[in-house]
């Protein structure tokens, strides 16, 4: 009996730890970015650091976009699609645009127009509203630019 009441504490401490855990990254993330908002960008970098770090698509993608226009960060493309790739893979569609347009223009990484239109499409597919519609211009436009073989 005392080893089941041993084993429930323990359990119970480990989902109350995890519930705190989650309350303090939700605070952590608000508070990041509302320093974003107000333009303190290296407060905001700062704060969307350990986030990302920790897998939280959203600040992933805050942190891409501050290191591509080097808000708060050195400006560094590389850095940005190392970003934009983690929270893209996790199914956050914010930065599918803005990989396809990194590889339609070769921003970070060598131009390739097959990716481009791949993001462009994925973006597309997922983004609502006017955000979906425009990648899927994008990713129409682009076919000017592709062999037959490249679309298929």
């Amino acid at each position: 009996m005392r080893r089941v009441f041993c084993a429930v504490l323990l359990i119970l401490s480990g989902a109350a730890g995890t519930s705190l855990q989650s309350v303090a990254a939700a605070e952590s993330l608000e508070e990041a970015e509302f320093a974003y908002e107000r333009g303190e960008y290296t407060q905001a970098a700062r704060l969307f650091s350990p986030l990302a770090e920790q897998g939280m698509a959203s600040a992933q993608f805050y942190l891409d976009l501050m290191h591509e226009k080097g808000r708060g960060v050195r400006q560094d493309s590389s850095t940005a699609l190392t970003w934009f790739r983690k929270a893209a893979a996790q199914g956050y569609v914010g930065p599918q645009s803005n990989l396809g347009l990194m590889y339609e223009r070769g921003r970070g990484v060598r131009k390739d127009l097959i990716r481009a239109f791949m993001w462009y499409h994925l973006a597309g597919a997922t983004l609502p509203g006017n955000g979906g519609t425009a990648a899927l211009e994008r990713r129409d436009q682009l076919t000017s630019h592709m062999t037959a073989a490249q679309i298929e």
